[in-house]
């Protein structure tokens, strides 16, 4: 009896600790105030974030490192929706990044860079 007891609570903690790292390792929430900054920085003006879909981009792939912001701005003097999905990375946060042919353009909170690799400096 006390076998199977144990062999229950080894079951229950196999289960367990994975969803306890995948937990940790989701991304905090993007916030409207962030996703404001972002779309500004992409060179919108009169920003207003009317919802951020959290974990899905927006063809509708599910995953944690993906919102999808949803709002109205305008962009070059003209009103325009925005449905702009960014993208979580450890190290650049919330952005947006377009990839180029020789280098990329990233978005976010703090601003613009753009990366290049070296031999094309």
């Amino acid at each position: 009896m006390m076998k199977r007891v144990a062999l229950l609570l080894v079951f229950c903690c196999l289960l367990l600790v994975p969803a306890a790292f995948a937990a940790a390792a989701d991304p905090s929430p993007l916030e409207k105030v962030d996703a404001q900054h972002i779309m500004e920085a992409m060179g919108w003006t009169e920003v207003t974030i009317i919802a951020i879909r959290q974990g899905v981009d927006a063809k509708g792939t599910v995953a944690p490192i993906y919102a999808t912001v949803v709002g109205v701005g305008l962009l070059r003097g003209e009103h325009h929706s925005i449905t702009q999905t960014l993208t979580y990375d450890k190290d650049l946060d919330w952005h947006f990044l377009e990839l180029r042919d020789k280098g990329a353009l990233v978005w976010n909170k703090s601003g613009y860079k753009e990366i290049k690799p070296w031999a094309t400096w």
